[in-house]
């Protein structure tokens, strides 16, 4: 996300992962899963979209609901499907941080000692 726009929060970079596993949630959905108050859920949504100042994210855009006005819906944009799919590449490539107790393979487990920083290097 920091490749986007350095400003970006943990929280906007949360509201994004939501979208991208949940493309055409509401913005009040939206709102439940991040626990957040309906302005700062408005504010994540603007700079998903159109980000501040002459940087725009262009990530996410937002619709109205065609039998009901008051409902907006949360899209990927191409860029967003682009950042998303990179992404879900990167998590799905990551070093479990944890042992899950299943005995994952020696190669993807980090040496005794070893921190995640190192064992991702």
């Amino acid at each position: 996300m920091r490749a986007v726009d350095e400003q970006f929060s943990l929280q906007e970079a949360c509201g994004f992962l939501y979208i991208c596993e949940n493309e055409g949630i509401s913005l009040r959905e939206l709102g439940m899963l991040l626990r957040a108050q309906p302005h700062t859920v408005s504010r994540i949504v603007a700079r998903l979209s159109t980000g501040f100042g002459n940087r725009a994210s262009d990530l996410v855009e937002a619709r109205t609901l065609h039998h009901d006005n008051r409902v907006r819906t949360l899209h990927l944009t191409e860029r967003g499907r682009t950042l998303c799919r990179t992404l879900n590449s990167i998590i799905m490539q990551a070093v479990p941080i944890l042992d899950d107790g299943e005995g994952a393979p020696a190669a993807t487990r980090p040496a005794a000692g070893a921190t995640w920083a190192s064992a991702s290097a």
